[in-house]
């Protein structure tokens, strides 16, 4: 029987490609999923206190609550004076630790840096978490955003960030030891009808880069996270499910990857979906849009059943 030369051929080629696509996507998840593997930073070595923003809630409580049970005292941040208090003295009867309220309206208030820097000034902080943000009330068209809410995501996600870097990083780059999470967002990757609020977190997502390229050297370990669904108000999302952690153990998951990368989705399986989103190349983002205009005709329909509601 003859052996055709060039059936032979192909078939070689298609293994050789099918081998090499396996390879490199095991190399590739291989480095994404490292980084769960190696041992973070021990933040007891930087210092004594953490400083968290928008503490009050979400992933922001749960970094607090971690942070706490790993024994180190916090300054918890947000513009809920009630609800830091609360959660103030819950983490110092639980954990035995010291709590320090300052209460701050991020889209407000224009003195941060000079609130932040004299509530810590006296204190050894081991740990910024830059958690504070705001979003969309829903998906929704550029020109359709009032103005004033698209400068109070700005505010929020950018503005505050730097001020709050600004008055806590100069006491860290003196002793030479100190840590910051910047908290960013899987919609930094793509983010039609959330244009400003995913802009907005695709600047931390650089920011951090660039600041660990600034700063690594003066003994500060950098980090940014990108979470994609979390339980908590501004994803609307009450139960936890395989995708969707709860506050504490996404808060967890990314204080157990300091030190070990710069850049992380902070949750196993949000580093999943996003390996499996830049798959899809181009189609992610139409698909994407898709998904959010969905979401927003059923909140324009909520919307506007409410209000004849109340009309009548």
């Amino acid at each position: 029987m003859a052996v055709n030369l060039t059936e032979m051929v192909d078939c070689q080629l298609v293994s050789w490609v099918g081998w090499l696509a396996l390879t490199f996507f095991g190399a590739k998840l291989a480095v994404y999923f490292s980084k769960y593997l190696r041992s973070p930073v021990n933040l007891k070595k930087l210092g004594s206190w953490a400083v968290v923003t928008g503490a009050s809630d979400g992933i922001g409580k749960g970094f607090c609550e971690q942070l706490a049970k790993k024994g180190l005292n916090v300054v918890l941040v947000s513009r809920s004076q009630d609800k830091l208090d609360v959660l103030a003295k819950e983490l110092a009867e639980k954990f035995n630790v010291e709590t320090k309220v300052i209460v701050i309206d991020f889209t407000k208030d224009k003195n941060i840096q000079e609130k932040i820097e004299s509530e810590t000034k006296s204190l050894d902080v081991a740990l910024l978490v830059n958690n504070v943000g705001i979003s969309y009330d829903h998906p929704e068209y550029f020109l359709n955003l009032e103005e004033e809410r698209a400068q109070a995501i700005i505010d929020c996600n950018v503005v505050s960030m730097l001020a709050v870097t600004r008055a806590v990083l100069p006491n860290m780059v003196t002793k030479k030891k100190g840590a910051i999470i910047n908290m960013s967002s899987f919609s930094a990757l793509c983010g039609p009808l959330l244009s400003v609020y995913a802009g907005s977190k695709a600047f931390v997502v650089q920011w951090t880069s660039d600041m660990e390229m600034e700063y690594s050297s003066h003994g500060i370990t950098m980090l940014c996270a990108a979470p994609y669904y979390v339980v908590s108000k501004m994803s609307k999302i009450r139960h936890s499910s395989f995708t969707t952690p709860t506050p504490g153990v996404y808060a967890a998951s990314v204080l157990g990857q300091l030190g070990t990368t710069s850049f992380t989705y902070g949750y196993w399986v949000h580093d999943l979906v996003a390996f499996g989103c830049n798959l899809m190349g181009p189609v992610f983002p139409i698909i994407t849009k898709s998904i959010l205009k969905t979401v927003r005709g059923k909140a324009l329909k909520k919307k506007e059943k409410m209000a004849m509601e109340k009309k009548d």
